[in-house]
């Protein structure tokens, strides 16, 4: 299980010095690490006020109930923005640069963690800070998905493809089987970087070409485009790929 974060609010006793929303993160026994403060302090975590659990849904556990020892109450996430929700289960913004994803099913939960974990030596993967039973702090990409950027610009670049190809090309440098993607779930960031997020099919899909990302090009009337950059950039990966786009 990874370390514990809590939340503290200012209107308890003692504290009103403190941000309204305080997020502290276990140190050791004794202590928590107040993380979002610029003067990093330690707080005695029997000062510290612990809320509830976050959520009901999540794994079906009460919101009352402890996970381990006192010290290792989930934060309270809900009062956190929502920056992201699907079937799988609900992101929140914490900081500026860091999030964290709740899930509500514990296979797909571990699924992810896995391909995050082994991707953490790649630039294309979300830096992963902590994690817990059914949550998983990672870094917060600010930027925009591919899908929205393809869809507002209605046509995608040469240099766009070269990152794309580089970006299958890590998926395969981690062993991952699933080489694929969907639009939406490639990420630019405000640097101009590709990351990818949603990696529960990592290592439980096997699938050497890109062809749910194919399929989406084809949907924005892009496919085409996409290939005849692949075959200036790289032609034998052309021959791979170009019977997937067909009528």
């Amino acid at each position: 299980m990874g370390k514990s974060y809590f939340h503290y609010r200012s209107d308890y006793d003692r504290w009103d010095r403190l941000p309204k929303e305080t997020l502290f993160k276990w140190h050791n026994k004794k202590k928590y690490q107040l993380l979002s403060n610029n003067n990093v302090q330690l707080v005695p975590s029997n000062s510290v006020k612990k809320l509830d659990l976050l959520n009901d849904k999540a794994f079906g556990h009460s919101s009352q109930k402890l996970i381990g020892e006192k010290e290792n109450e989930l934060m309270n996430f809900k009062r956190y923005k929502v920056v992201g929700q699907g079937k799988d289960g609900v992101i929140y913004q914490l900081t500026d640069n860091r999030c964290v994803k709740v899930f509500f099913k514990e296979e797909v939960y571990k699924k992810e963690l896995e391909a995050i974990k082994v991707g953490q030596s790649s630039f294309i993967i979300p830096h992963l800070y902590d994690y817990g039973p059914n949550y998983i702090v990672m870094e917060y990409i600010k930027g925009i998905s591919l899908a929205k950027h393809l869809k507002k610009n209605q046509y995608i670049e040469k240099a766009l493809v070269v990152q794309l190809i580089s970006l299958f090309n890590e998926l395969k440098k981690l062993s991952f089987r699933r080489q694929d993607t969907e639009l939406r779930h490639v990420l630019i960031t405000e640097q101009g970087n590709l990351k990818i997020i949603d990696l529960k099919r990592a290592f439980s899909s096997k699938r050497p070409t890109p062809i749910k990302l194919l399929k989406d090009l084809k949907g924005l009337n892009l496919s085409k485009e996409f290939l005849s950059h692949v075959k200036d950039i790289q032609p034998s990966l052309y021959q791979k790929w170009r019977n997937f786009d067909k009528e």
